[in-house]
């Protein structure tokens, strides 16, 4: 990389020479030429030196080392403050413990205050709501069971309600069971 360097310092040093010592009266297009071709290195040493801190400066940064994002790396916490924690986030539901340590994190808080915020509040109801829903309506992929009641069954709530049965198959059904009834009773 040194090599190149001086390379393009003796080239651009050559031309710049050359179109000092070229009369810009007499020769109008070699002096244009020469001075296009000074613009064009001079521009070209620039990028290079450019591309170099670029490179010097990628170099750096990759060289230091970054700090681990803080939820990467457990948190040592005094055991009273730790205590402290449990006992605050007792009734914190597990899926909301890491957005009340984010909560606070960005807020600049310890836990137990950021528990005491308003805010973060409002966004554990309505997490804790999304989930009451959620659980309420629970809406799973299997097929549900028809369950076949029997006639028995059919001829028992007839009795109590006076009710007759929807489909005609459970009418059939319970005209079967009031015949066993009565035929059982005699």
């Amino acid at each position: 990389m040194a090599k190149e360097k001086k390379d393009w310092q003796a080239s651009l040093k050559l031309a710049q020479e050359a179109l000092n010592k070229t009369d810009e009266e007499k020769t109008p297009k070699l002096y244009q030429a020469r001075k296009e071709l000074v613009d064009t290195l001079q521009y070209n040493e620039n990028m290079r030196l450019r591309a170099e801190k670029a490179e010097a400066k990628a170099k750096a940064e990759k060289e230091t080392p970054t700090k681990p994002a803080e939820t990467e790396t457990p948190k040592n916490y005094p055991l009273k403050e730790a205590v402290g924690i449990v006992r605050a986030l007792k009734d914190v539901h597990d899926e909301d413990v890491e957005r009340v340590e984010k909560f606070a994190a960005s807020e600049g808080l310890s836990i137990t205050e950021a528990l005491k915020n308003d805010d973060l509040k409002a966004i554990l109801r309505n997490r804790e709501e999304q989930r009451r829903t959620a659980e309420a309506t629970n809406t799973g992929g299997g097929k549900r069971g028809t369950s076949k009641t029997t006639g028995k069954e059919l001829f028992k709530h007839f009795k109590s309600t006076g009710e007759l049965p929807d489909s005609d198959e459970e009418i059939q059904k319970l005209a079967e069971a009031e015949l066993q009834e009565r035929m059982g009773s005699k």
